[in-house]
């Protein structure tokens, strides 16, 4: 049981932002229930796809607030998380209390029935889009996908200000790809509508692109002049090169919808400490949270109201959730014409 100094201060705090916000009683109580039984509990299994630096910190922060829960993190790529998770499934050894990567690993264990339903009240103040409408999952944090460029070699009055202008012969030989970009592919068709963006892609392909894989490397070569233009970059990552560091990159503000992928946090089924892990999940959807990956890790927070005093780049777009559940379906037909057109290996 928490002490009774303990418990008065978290009563104190939750009452008042729970009236703030509107949130029933009902909801209140069951809060309590959350944090009782996760100090009964006492740990907090965290599987995720983000930096081992990162990820501990933002651990760290979560134990600040919530003392009596101790974590433990397995951190590796979206995939061997998910691949980890899925053979720890078929034996029935689920250790796993809170699973956050690419949400696309996430809806497949979505589709597999590996996920619990738990709908946070964080969860609210995210759009729909940015969100499982059953329940099972919620972005955590964005990855707008834009035009990056050299600011040394490509004048900013001279950059591209949509893909069309990609199609410009003076950036024959000069634009980057990243190797495996079916996401971007797969939803520009989508927004495009097929013929057209079909015939874009197709004429995309001539410019003799150069493709790579990783877009931190396309990052990278694009920064060194290598490459002066990519098409598909991390807004975050560039602003972060462009502000942090003073490189000679900047990125295009699309006028039209921009594709973004995100990273989603959810819990799993069957966790060995169901009251820690949604305690988890409310905290790192929470404002405060949110914050934090802007703040300590200039990530683009998924809470629109996350960035009080703190402008964050995505401010002004016209975000366009790349949600897996089409792609998934036609990934083979999409991996398939990506290679296809832009003879990737």
């Amino acid at each position: 049981m928490l002490s009774k100094s303990l418990r008065a201060r978290v009563v104190c705090s939750l009452i008042l932002v729970f009236f703030s916000l509107g949130i029933s009683l009902k909801a209140l109580a069951q809060s309590m229930d959350i944090i009782e039984g996760a100090k009964k509990e006492g740990q907090v299994v965290y599987y995720t796809g983000m930096n081992l630096d990162q990820a501990t910190v933002f651990a760290q922060e979560f134990v600040k607030k919530y003392p009596f829960i101790k974590p433990e993190i397995f951190r590796s790529s979206g995939e061997k998380v998910l691949t980890k998770y899925l053979t720890e499934a078929r034996a029935k050894t689920y250790r796993a209390d809170v699973f956050q990567t690419s949400v696309i690993q996430i809806f497949q264990l979505k589709e597999q029935g590996l996920l619990q339903k738990y709908v946070s009240p964080e969860s609210s103040a995210y759009p729909d889009g940015f969100k499982d409408l059953e329940g099972h999952w919620t972005a955590f944090y964005l990855l707008p996908y834009v035009i990056g460029y050299n600011t040394n070699i490509v004048p900013r009055k001279e950059a591209p200000r949509s893909y069309e202008d990609l199609l410009n012969v003076k950036w024959k030989g000069k634009i980057g790809l990243e190797a495996e970009q079916y996401q971007w592919f797969f939803h520009l068709l989508k927004i495009m509508g097929r013929e057209k963006g079909m015939d874009f892609m197709r004429r995309l392909a001539t410019q003799d692109l150069q493709m790579r894989h990783g877009h931190s490397l396309l990052t990278q070569l694009v920064i060194s002049g290598e490459i002066p233009i990519s098409v598909v970059l991390y807004g975050n990552d560039v602003e972060d090169e462009k502000q942090r560091k003073g490189a000679p990159i900047d990125w295009v503000r699309f006028k039209g919808p921009t594709i973004t992928a995100f990273n989603a946090i959810s819990v799993p089924a069957n966790p060995p400490h169901p009251n820690a892990a949604k305690l988890f999940v409310d905290f790192a959807l929470s404002r405060e949270g949110q914050q934090i990956l802007q703040r300590s890790f200039r990530r683009v927070p998924a809470r629109p109201d996350a960035s009080q005093g703190m402008p964050s780049i995505v401010e002004g777009l016209t975000l366009y959730p790349a949600r897996p559940e089409e792609l998934i379906k036609n990934y083979k037909e999409t991996v398939a014409q990506f290679k296809e057109i832009f003879r990737a290996p």
